[in-house]
């Protein structure tokens, strides 16, 4: 995995206005910016019209830039959109500026202080992946695509407009070419719109060839003529897609671990009504209860779909559990080598351009590791389990004690949840997210149950203050309500009992450099086992019940095994579960879907 953005080389001067030295061209008029880019963009798809007609409207943008474009589509759809409308915002940018630029740059654009201040306080960390922000009030998904331009043909979704604003097509050529005009059409809905500022005679010619109807309008200030263009329907058929929102709600979540707490978050954020059930007493009391979890991106030396879905995943489960205050405050997370292929592994990912943040050689204070070979990852490390499940099901219904023996249809069309009890429970959807019991659905179900278990020791002092935790096949964490966790063991059963030899194992793992900084194990020790439901690839899967099962099932899902590393996917595969159920575009590389259903494990 190579991290191949670029540096953007902003400079702000009273000459050049907003300029990219990378590119040599300004990101917009030094005078009139936000009516250049309202001209050029919103009025020319005739966007306010648009939003108002709408219940779901998505925007391609290739070349996000200062973000000048989007924060004015926020404030015009905030002002004109129908009521629980939902916009998605697609764009990508292989030169992203970095927060202390864009501060810079909304210094000098008044009046968007308001909605610039929300983009800054939610823009991801900059490295080469697919990054994913919400912002709730509008109902407004923001994905910030940091790569290629070219990487649009990896992706499979069809906006109803784009905004062509790649810099001037003499100073950035991979914005316009043939071939990423052909990918532009094949990613646009019938009747769908582009706008762009330039008027280039190729790029005109080539968006005609692609397929567009292209038109010539009035520019902005002292730029004679634009570009505007729309694809053309041949047919009388009605291609609208409707939104689904009131479709699949109520939705019943069974299981109220990282999974079940993930779905109900995504539900939330769009304000469709769900309940969540467990058989226990209190949320997270199985695999996701322990009192920390290790959140880190399992990178590989090459483009893996693995490693590039894992980065994705991390990126957003991460930022997900700081935006929630569920991080204790951290060092990150220091990795050493498991085998000694690792060691080669991490050499080329050092090589790799990846930010200091995610991915270095070099720790302070790092005496202590000798010359150990290791890597150390800033921006990796532990949540707080039950914190972050706590925050992700706030203000949601959550039923303890509801241990579901069977589902009804209804003759109105729902589906009644009946517990060991007697008592039910309606929902037009379930989903079920109970980890490794989900497999006592059926025989097809490609779940494995693991047995783990961890053990806690009372804090080091020395280590308390590094605040640093440490993975190397198992992990050792930093100190948390008085305790270092470490763990896991790894039996394949579904056994709860504490094993003695589990526990032997686990402070065996120790790194000898941890366990002289330790010294004496003749302290207080903790334990807790569980049961994680594992898949034979080590990755999560989420499906419709009618795919692994003969009987016919409506309206019911899985989204499941998750393993040690429900704290990093879950939240991730949760929200692609329930954009699926809605008809919204997943916006992933092809070359991962795979990765996401079940067929690759049946």
């Amino acid at each position: 995995m190579k991290n191949i953005l670029k540096k953007s080389k902003l400079l702000i001067s009273s000459e050049l206005g907003v300029y990219s030295n990378l590119y040599k061209d300004i990101y917009f008029n030094k005078f009139n910016g936000i009516k250049e880019t309202e001209q050029n963009f919103l009025k020319a798809n005739n966007l306010a019209l648009r939003f108002q007609k709408s219940d779901k409207f998505i925007i391609g943008e290739l070349g996000f830039g200062t973000g000048l474009s989007f924060l004015l589509t926020l404030k015009l759809w905030k002002e004109t959109k129908k009521p629980n409308a939902k916009l998605i915002y697609i764009s990508f940018e292989s030169a992203p500026l970095t927060k202390y630029e864009l501060n810079h740059v909304y210094n000098i654009v008044r009046g968007l202080n308001k909605f610039s201040n929300q983009l800054i306080k939610k823009l991801p960390a900059i490295y080469q992946t697919t990054h994913r922000i919400f912002f709730e009030s509008e109902n407004v998904e923001l994905i910030l695509i940091y790569d290629e331009f070219i990487s649009l043909k990896n992706l499979n979704f069809k906006a109803d407009t784009w905004f062509l604003d790649g810099f001037a097509p003499t100073k950035n050529t991979t914005a316009w070419n043939s071939k990423l005009f052909d990918q532009i059409y094949l990613s646009t809905k019938f009747n769908g719109t582009f706008s762009t500022f330039t008027s280039a005679g190729h790029v005109r010619r080539g968006l005609s060839n692609s397929g567009f109807s292209v038109s010539k309008v009035v520019g902005f200030g002292n730029k004679k003529e634009s570009l505007i263009g729309i694809k053309k329907h041949l047919s009388c058929k009605n291609n609208k897609v409707s939104s689904s929102k009131n479709c699949i709600g109520p939705v019943a979540i069974i299981g109220c671990g990282i999974s079940g707490a993930s779905l109900a978050y995504s539900l939330k954020k769009r304000n469709i009504e769900c309940f969540v059930v467990d058989k226990s007493s209190k949320y997270a009391s199985g695999a996701s209860g322990n009192k920390l979890a290790i959140q880190m991106p399992k990178l590989t030396s090459d483009n893996s779909p693995y490693g590039l879905l894992s980065l994705e995943a991390f990126s957003y489960s991460r930022k997900l559990a700081k935006d929630l205050n569920s991080i204790p405050p951290s060092n990150g997370l220091i990795v050493l080598p498991s085998k000694e292929r690792d060691k080669v592994k991490y050499s080329k990912l050092l090589q790799n351009n990846w930010p200091i943040d995610l991915i270095t050689n070099k720790v302070d204070k790092d005496n202590f590791l000798g010359n150990l070979n290791y890597i150390y990852m800033k921006s990796s490390g532990v949540l707080d389990n039950k914190k972050f499940i706590k925050n992700l099901i706030k203000g949601i219904k959550f039923i303890p004690k509801f241990d579901v023996k069977k589902i009804i249809n209804t003759k109105d069309q729902l589906k009644l949840l009946i517990d060991d009890k007697g008592n039910s429970l309606k929902a037009k959807t379930v989903i079920w997210a109970n980890g490794y019991e989900m497999k006592n659905l059926g025989n097809n179900i490609p779940i494995n149950s693991i047995s783990g278990q961890v053990t806690y020791l009372r804090q080091n002092k020395v280590l308390s203050d590094l605040k640093l935790n440490f993975s190397y096949g198992h992990h050792f964490s930093q100190a948390f309500g008085g305790y270092h966790q470490i763990g896991s063991s790894f039996n394949r059963n579904e056994d709860k009992i504490y094993k003695e030899i589990d526990e032997i194992n686990n402070l065996n793992s120790i790194p000898y450099f941890l366990k002289k900084i330790i010294q004496d194990f003749n302290i207080e020790k903790k334990y807790r086992v569980s049961v994680r439901g594992c898949t034979k690839d080590r990755m999560p899967f989420f499906c419709s019940l009618n795919s692994v099962l003969s009987k016919n099932t409506k309206n019911e899902y899985l989204l499941g095994g998750m393993g040690s590393w429900g704290f990093v996917y879950a939240p991730l595969y949760a929200e692609f579960l329930i954009k699926s159920l809605l008809s919204e575009p997943l916006v992933i590389n092809s070359n991962l879907e795979r990765l996401l259903g079940v067929n690759r494990l049946l």
